[in-house]
């Protein structure tokens, strides 16, 4: 590290680090960003950066110390709070260098709602076009609904700098090409017609930098739309008319924010908390004013206008410009706390913040591009030009050349202690561009049940969205660094020593030294658990009936929120502290917390309570369910200190609801209960000793701390065996426990549950031992540990004495 940080300074040292700034960036960190100390990585400044904990001591003293009224009244504080607003606007002005004369800044509750301001307020026509870069934020394509409705034209255009041919200030007519795609229109209009109006208002929208790529626009666009728009627009369908430009700098403005003394544009649109982090919620229209008398705002509220009469058609709109389009009294408080968010930034110096990231950037860029796996392939593929602003865009790439997923990336970088942003970043435009997908291929993500944040990060061998890592001002060296690491250990295949990381589905997980023919003598069952409640405790029986949906009551009861999601313990740890046992005899589940004074005692016969029953879908199947009283519901709602319900399977009605729709589930041919993926879980005891092998030998290396060793039941197993080799299990396709016969279903993807340590009467998350298994147990993005199996109907139709699973009962596995 220090070898690479001192190259890495003599490049940069004179950008990285804020060298002539009052703090260094190393003093920024231990003074401002106390909690980024305990090694998280935070990488996602693009959605959202970190405010500082100086800046947030001086709002909370602000506001502890200050009186602010209601801005609208006449009172000694709400005067104060009216100066303060105007004070904050000037702020807002002064950092895009927009004078007051020209320009006034609206405060809206975000970008998003200023780019919905500026939509339903132009005043469209159905001689009006709304033109758009492809490199576009969902926010901004909402817009051309309002164009859309209103009879307007709605394009999208691919924005073309010819560098060299022309970079006078003066003559712009050939710095930029414009291309458009297909015309979009409604309400019966096909064109815009011969005699265009020549009064008509049209829209130009693009960002400052692209939230997908980071690449920057040149914004001399500006002036070229607005005075040479004949020559820059003559293969589009806009000629005519008066040409007006937006720009959305909700991300650009972070590090360079528009200069409007040189790029005059009419509309740009800004949010707080990209720029310092807090407060949120708060955004900004800056407006030009002849762009202001355009808009045409039809809603008023609060005393936002001069006067209005309830039972009359008439009011009287103020006439300041901030005034007539504000919605009521604004977030007076989030704005005045602005004023603590320039000083910080304003302190380090907004082109010094710029050259500091910027820094960072091209050092990222420069190690990921030089990145080869043993073969020479390349591993990362990097979207956008150099001119990347504050973030790198990548996906990563196998040996082979087919693609780790994006959320492979994600789940392990997180597991790492790193935070970035995954997905199309709410850009489709410039994820299609970058990721080279048609039409056709977005249209079938869509049908194949791709949407925004599912984990479907590869369709028919494509990526459908990528990696982004994005810096902010208080990033450091180490950051990128870690990152960079953490790609190189996770996903480059090295020529030696010889990696067991990455492994084909159809190779064998092996341990060191042990032979492709695994040993399956001496296997038995050592050990059976039931969980009667979806994610609590379980308890261990020496024998236990089996059912067609696994073993009798298994998972047959959950916790639902009031809202209806189901409750796991990755949301409600405290559910691992309710412990559960069956009584067979007494027909009765005995459930009891630390945080409840009494055991509660359900009965199995299945009796109407309460609410009766009602019918739910949970992983492609549909399922009965029995409900319970409030009492019931109000025990479970203590155990885990938050609301729930507790639900009952019914697992006579329990079906597959539809065949396309498999969610999760692996075993979508079983009845099933409650489960995730299958019937029963299998761990092995000596895959779990090798684990524990290598926890040790990771703590020895490291001089960490001792991890604490996991058991067998850390993983919820239903099954475990002992004898045999490490892993062995991954090879079975078919075993004999006793009488019974058990399909197996392959290896158990492992999430962040297996990471709850659960010793005392209190839950931690730790890391472990999920990054260690995904070090070498990871398949096309899947860590694996255990097997799934489900019961095969022959082992159900012996006589009912038969139809039990006893622990010591032999095990004969048939190989793949």
């Amino acid at each position: 590290m220090e070898m690479e940080k001192e190259q890495f300074l003599k490049e940069f040292g004179k950008s990285y680090g804020y060298p002539d700034g009052p703090k260094s960036i190393d003093e920024i960190r231990a003074t401002e960003f106390k909690r980024l100390a305990n090694e998280t990585v935070y990488l996602d400044h693009a959605g959202a950066t970190l405010y500082s904990e100086l800046q947030m001591e001086a709002i909370f003293k602000d506001l502890t110390s200050n009186v602010y009224g209601n801005p609208h009244s006449q009172s000694d504080s709400s005067m104060a709070t009216s100066e303060i607003i105007k004070e904050c606007r000037q702020q807002v002005l002064d950092y895009c260098n927009a004078s007051a004369k020209e320009y006034k800044c609206i405060f809206t509750s975000g970008a998003t709602a200023a780019l919905k301001l500026v939509g339903e307020a132009f005043p469209w026509s159905s001689q009006s076009c709304f033109m758009y870069t492809m490199e576009n934020h969902n926010s901004v394509l909402g817009m051309r609904e309002y164009a859309l409705n209103h009879g307007a034209a709605a394009v999208a255009v691919d924005v073309e700098e010819l560098v060299g041919l022309c970079t006078s200030s003066i003559d712009k007519r050939t710095l930029f090409k414009v291309s458009q795609h297909t015309t979009q229109r409604r309400n019966g209009n096909e064109s815009m017609g011969e005699n265009t109006a020549g009064n008509a208002c049209h829209l130009f929208a693009f960002p400052s930098e692209c939230n997908f790529s980071g690449v920057r626009f040149n914004l001399d666009l500006v002036r070229a739309i607005k005075e040479q728009s004949g020559e820059i627009f003559k293969d589009t369908i806009l000629t005519k008319g008066c040409s007006l430009v937006l720009i959305d700098a909700a991300k650009g403005c972070a590090t360079e924010p528009p200069d409007l003394s040189k790029y005059p544009a009419d509309f740009v649109v800004l949010s707080f908390y990209k720029i310092f982090g807090y407060p949120t919620g708060l955004g900004a229209l800056i407006i030009r004013n002849e762009a202001s008398k355009l808009l045409k705002k039809t809603y008023f509220g609060g005393g936002t206008v001069a006067a209005s009469i309830a039972d009359v058609d008439l009011v009287k709109h103020r006439d300041g410009v901030e005034e007539s389009l504000e919605d009521g009294t604004t977030s007076f408080l989030s704005i005045a706390s602005i004023r603590h968010g320039f000083r910080i930034v304003n302190t380090h110096n907004i082109s010094s913040i710029s050259r500091h990231i910027s820094s960072l950037t091209t050092y990222l860029r420069r190690v990921l591009s030089s990145l080869k796996h043993d073969n020479g392939a390349d591993v990362c593929i990097i979207y956008g030009d150099n001119n990347t602003g504050s973030m790198v865009s990548f996906n990563l790439k196998r040996p082979d050349g087919s693609w780790f997923g994006y959320r492979e990336v994600e789940k392990l970088a997180s597991l790492s202690g790193i935070q970035l942003r995954t997905g199309c970043f709410c850009n489709p435009g410039a994820c299609a561009k970058y990721l080279g997908l048609s039409h056709l291929e977005l249209l079938s993500n869509v049908e194949a049940g791709h949407i925004c944040w599912d984990d479907l990060d590869i369709v028919n061998g494509k990526p459908t969205g990528a990696v982004r890592v994005s810096f902010g001002y208080m990033s450091t060296f180490e950051d990128a660094k870690k990152l960079a690491d953490f790609i190189v250990s996770s996903f480059v295949v090295l020529p030696t020593p010889v990696s067991y990381r990455c492994i084909q589905e159809s190779e064998v997980f092996l341990t060191e030294g042990s032979e492709r023919m695994q040993k399956t003598t001496g296997l038995y069952l050592k050990s059976i658990t039931v969980y009667p409640i979806k994610s609590c405790a379980g308890f261990c029986v020496d024998k236990w009936p089996l059912s067609k949906t696994g073993l009798v009551h298994d998972r047959q009861w959950l916790l639902r929120s009031p809202s209806g999601e189901i409750l796991t313990q990755k949301k409600a740890p405290e559910m691992s502290l309710i412990s559960t046992f069956v009584d067979l005899r007494q027909g009765v589940l005995f459930v009891e917390s630390p945080r409840c004074k009494t055991e509660l005692q359900i009965l199995l016969k299945s009796v109407p309570y309460g609410c009766g029953r009602e019918e739910i879908d949970l992983h492609g199947h549909r399922y009965e369910v029995q409900c319970y009283d409030q009492e019931v519901n109000s025990w479970f709602s203590n155990a885990i200190a938050r609301p729930c319900i507790l639900w009952r399977s019914s697992a006579s009605n329990c079906y597959l609801k539809n065949q396309e729709s498999t969610g999760m589930c692996r075993d979508m041919g079983s009845s099933l209960s409650f489960v995730n993926e299958a019937q029963f879980l299998l761990i092995s005891e000596a895959s779990v000793l090798d684990l524990n092998n290598r926890l040790r030998s990771k703590t020895s290396q490291s001089l960490q701390a001792q991890v604490p060793q996991v058991s067998a039941m850390r993983f919820r197993p239903n099954l475990v065996i002992s004898g045999g080799e490490p892993y062995a299990e991954d090879q079975w396709r078919r075993i004999r426990i006793g009488s019974k016969y058990f399909e197996s279903l392959g290896g158990c993807n492992r999430c962040q549950m297996i990471n709850f340590d659960q010793r005392s009467e209190s839950v931690h998350k730790t890391s472990e031992p999920l990054v260690t298994l995904a070090s070498y147990r990871r398949v096309k993005g899947r860590i694996l540990f255990g097997v799934l199996l489900r019961v095969e109907d022959c082992s159900l139709e012996k006589e009912e004495s038969d139809s039990w699973l006893a622990v010591g009962e032999e095990l004969h596995p048939d190989m793949m």
